[in-house]
């Protein structure tokens, strides 16, 4: 498993879908607070050109931490059946629950790169060019995204699932939106009628760190900081993470290469 993980690390290094995605995700916070900035040339009351306004942006959309991290690792492996990778593992040696926790980890490993530069392009931006002090909205932005990591990890693990599960990548697409995203969504609204269903729909990733969060600046409740919050974000986030890896390790057994 060792000599794959290395494999795999050096054709990510060597290749160009880590470096696009941080690139364009780079480019894509950046020109946010540029243009935030350039508001105040044209209205000096423009009142969101602050540091904490453009870090609550990821703060009350934190489920966009799923897609990104679910994107990049169908990049980074969107393409394995069809050029032999797999094959050529299995044939070498290397277990079919072997690959599938070497996916996973380099995908979380390629992801959280990714997400580190990212951050410090973003909050960097934000303190150079906005209003406003930068320490306190950092700190807020980096605990929510702490308290995220566990479910991010989860759904990343889930799309490697998924990808072995189905062989279209169009298939695989629709079962992850379904999965984590329509699915807890329809819980939820049946739970803003019957409180027993809102409380299991709590326990859904895109539930607790999406819908449970609120609208900005109303109803902003941070699940982390509520009553029982980080406990439930990491039982939430762990708890998930064993179910979907348990799943993928159960159909990478019986995958047909």
């Amino acid at each position: 498993m060792m000599n794959y993980l290395k494999s795999e690390w050096y054709r990510v290094i060597h290749g160009s879908e880590l470096y696009r995605m941080t690139g364009i995700l780079c480019a894509v916070v950046l020109a946010m607070n540029v243009l935030l900035y350039a508001m105040t040339f044209t209205d000096d009351t423009f009142p969101y050109a602050t540091v904490r306004f453009s870090l609550s942006n990821l703060m009350y959309t934190l489920t966009a931490l799923f897609v990104l991290g679910s994107v990049l690792a169908a990049m980074l492996y969107a393409d394995d059946r069809k050029n032999g990778t797999m094959k050529n593992a299995i044939v070498h040696g290397c277990s079919r629950t072997s690959l599938f926790i070497g996916k996973c980890i380099v995908s979380l490993a390629a992801g959280f790169i990714c997400m580190v530069v990212v951050l410090v392009v973003y909050i960097g931006s934000a303190a150079l060019l906005l209003e406003g002090p930068a320490v306190e909205p950092s700190v807020d932005l980096l605990v929510a995204i702490v308290a995220a990591l566990p479910s991010t990890a989860a759904i990343v693990v889930l799309a490697v699932a998924l990808d072995g599960f189905f062989s279209k990548t169009t298939s695989a697409v629709v079962a992850f939106v379904a999965i984590v995203f329509v699915i807890p969504q329809a819980i939820a609204i049946v739970g803003m009628r019957y409180e027993p269903i809102a409380e299991l729909a709590s326990w859904l990733p895109s539930v607790l760190h999406g819908y449970n969060v609120g609208v900005f600046p109303l109803d902003f409740a941070k699940p982390w900081e509520q009553a029982f919050g980080w406990a439930k974000c990491m039982i939430v986030g762990f708890g998930w993470l064993a179910v979907f890896a348990g799943i993928g390790l159960w159909r990478a057994r019986r995958i047909e290469l």
